[in-house]
């Protein structure tokens, strides 16, 4: 008997806090594109509809961050390039891998949802500061900040690859 193991790799592009920056958006998006992400999962604070829209061409899962207060626009953005806004936090699954995306607005509640045990990956963003934490099953990525200036921090965004479970952070 002959059988053998199909394995699939998927990449899922991450980014946050992009904060109306389109010139670092389609950054990230080649650089997704070149590192042939199947979609993108943003963490929040994406600010205005414009910004939405430069994410238009790739498939775009979104939750809200704290500085998202224009949610009918942001909504009728992301229906218009096809993609999906979750609200304030969204579970899936992904390569028999558990997450949830949190913009991260509220400490005790990423703090909660880390340490529920219950996600394999959670992906937030909020504090702008790049993360690649375990805790215990539970595998923290904080893309940092796509914007970039705020507080003086590089613009950054990552890959995960759902394979090997590693983020790969990069440079806008």
């Amino acid at each position: 008997m002959n059988s053998s193991i199909l394995v699939f790799e998927m990449k899922i592009g991450l980014i946050s806090d992009t904060h109306d920056n389109i010139q670092n958006i389609r950054k990230a998006i080649s650089m997704f594109s070149d590192k042939n992400v199947s979609f993108v999962i943003h963490a929040g604070d994406i600010v205005s509809p414009e910004a939405v829209e430069a994410f238009a061409g790739v498939k775009l899962i979104a939750v809200l961050g704290n500085n998202d207060h224009e949610i009918s626009g942001l909504t009728n953005a992301v229906d218009k390039i096809g993609g999906q806004l979750k609200g304030e936090f969204y579970e899936m699954e992904q390569d028999n891998l558990i997450f949830v995306i949190y913009h991260g607005t509220n400490s005790r509640k990423k703090e909660l949802l880390i340490r529920s045990g219950k996600y394999n990956v959670v992906v937030c963003g909020h504090t702008h500061k790049v993360q690649n934490k375990k805790f215990g099953r539970t595998l923290v990525i904080n893309p940092g900040t796509a914007n970039g200036w705020f507080f003086g921090y590089n613009a950054t965004a990552a890959v995960f690859d759902t394979q090997n479970r590693e983020p790969e952070f990069l440079n806008l």
